[in-house]
């Protein structure tokens, strides 16, 4: 595989995620248009090396634009999506 479709790959899991999140039957989000900590299944603990430090939603030094309350940068949620990174040859 060649490595020019990655960024494309992740804005495509991003956007399936996002969608998947939103159209859930039943959701209910909170004020703000965040989920709650307990429908993200947010857990303070990295899975692998998935943790919200390098999740594309996490706003530092402890947010995150989907899910409600303090986010610790080690921690994780099913709402997990790698973030992008950014490629220094195009850069001028």
């Amino acid at each position: 595989m060649s490595t020019h479709n990655h960024p494309r790959r992740i804005v495509l899991r991003s956007l399936l995620a996002t969608g998947c999140a939103l159209c859930m039957p039943g959701l209910s989000l909170a004020q703000g248009g965040k989920m709650s900590k307990a429908q993200a299944q947010y857990q303070d603990q990295p899975k692998g090396d998935q943790k919200c430090g390098n999740c594309m939603h996490f706003i530092a030094p402890n947010s995150c634009m989907v899910v409600e309350g303090n986010i610790s940068s080690d921690g994780w949620c099913r709402l997990w999506v790698k973030k992008p990174v950014e490629d220094p040859v195009g850069k001028m």
